[in-house]
């Protein structure tokens, strides 16, 4: 499939990591450290500027507060969500309605 220099990476579960051909990178469902189909040598984020949560679940969101507030990148989830990540420390949650 041509994905014009995007860039799919599937992480384990429901987590996966795009890269787009302008340099940006975005996070979905991240939970890599307990999750147990996540390659040793992903569990680590290096880079993220966009993060999407799907819902709140521990085996979609496990390592959201810690990537985010490392790395800081716009967050993107349900609102209930978002106020929850927010309470955590996570600077840029925008919740969608």
């Amino acid at each position: 499939m041509n994905l014009n220099g995007t860039k799919l990476t599937w992480l384990g579960h429901a987590a996966f990591r795009v890269e787009t051909p302008g340099g940006k990178t975005v996070l979905i469902d991240p939970w890599l450290k307990g999750n147990p189909a996540c390659p040793e040598s992903e569990k680590e984020v290096k880079k993220v500027d966009v993060m999407l949560c799907s819902h709140g679940h521990s085996d979609h969101i496990g390592d959201a507060v810690e990537i985010a507030k490392k790395h800081n990148p716009v967050v993107v989830g349900m609102v209930e969500l978002c106020a929850w990540l927010q309470s955590k420390g996570v600077k840029q949650a925008s919740g969608a309605v």
